[in-house]
């Protein structure tokens, strides 16, 4: 490749950048605007969405990364699948672990550009109990509605250079995945949710549903042996992933859909 199209090519990827870019902020205009909460105070703040990652010790001493980027198409993409005509514009957040040399992966979540975001050990938009007490995100911005026909102005994953990240596994967390291999190889499905999380007729539904087709479903309590994240990311999600790769990735759509026709919720 000569330096001149070498050049060509260089300007034609900033300039996509660019379009894709502008085509988002003329969808949703305004600034993009976070501040971290920690026992109801503000410990900093920032603006706009990029992967810049931002880093502070909490008052427990625990070193925090955060970043805050802007939805990509896929996610977008991936609600309207579940029969939504509309939602609100959303920023892509992941948390890091910076305490140690090498930093770790703890998360990414994705919540709207006008909304709180809380992690700690209680959950929230996700459980981190390396957090303490657990922080908050405010998340304040004009508000701006998505729909179907905006998707092409919404850059990808990949115009907007992100990649999917995967938390490296404590030992806990590895015997829990272990178990769920094992249950696995049995033809053993068990989908786990917190008890609290449905109203119990549709709880009583819902295992119904998913007992026609040989899943259980175990309701975690708070405080229970389950209630770890270790358990949540090692044993449910390995079986969460067994339960699509079996069923199929409709299949909890239909269930959803079925639960929502019969409870309108």
């Amino acid at each position: 490749m000569t330096f001149a199209k070498l050049n060509q090519f260089v300007f034609g990827v900033v300039a996509l950048f660019a379009i894709s870019g502008a085509a988002q902020a003329e969808l949703c205009p305004g600034v993009q605007k976070i501040s971290l909460m920690y026992g109801g105070n503000e410990l900093t703040h920032w603006e706009g969405s990029s992967s810049q990652i931002h880093k502070l010790t909490l008052p427990n001493g625990f070193v925090l990364g955060v970043k805050t980027e802007q939805g990509a198409r896929e996610i977008y993409e991936r609600d309207f699948q579940r029969s939504l005509t509309q939602t609100t514009e959303l920023v892509k957040i992941s948390l890091y672990d910076y305490s140690a040399a090498v930093p770790r992966y703890l998360t990414s979540t994705w919540g709207g550009s006008q909304s709180q975001q809380g992690y700690g050990p209680k959950g929230g938009a996700d459980r981190v109990d390396e957090l303490g007490s657990g922080i908050v995100l405010n998340l304040e911005k004009p508000a701006c509605t998505i729909t179907k026909l905006d998707l092409a102005a919404i850059p990808t994953e990949k115009e907007l250079g992100q990649s999917s990240e995967s938390m490296i596994p404590d030992e806990k967390t590895k015997q829990w995945m272990q178990v769920a291999q094992q249950d696995i190889a049995k033809k053993r499905y068990v989908l786990s949710m917190f008890k609290d999380s449905l109203p119990p007729e549709v709880g009583t539904r819902l295992a119904q549903l998913l007992n026609k087709d040989g899943i259980e479903l175990e309701l975690i309590k708070s405080g229970d042996a389950h209630d770890a994240k270790a358990y949540m990311v090692g044993y449910a999600q390995t079986m969460l992933s067994a339960i699509e790769t079996q069923f199929g990735k409709e299949h909890g759509r239909d269930i959803e859909r079925q639960l929502k026709s019969e409870f309108g919720f």
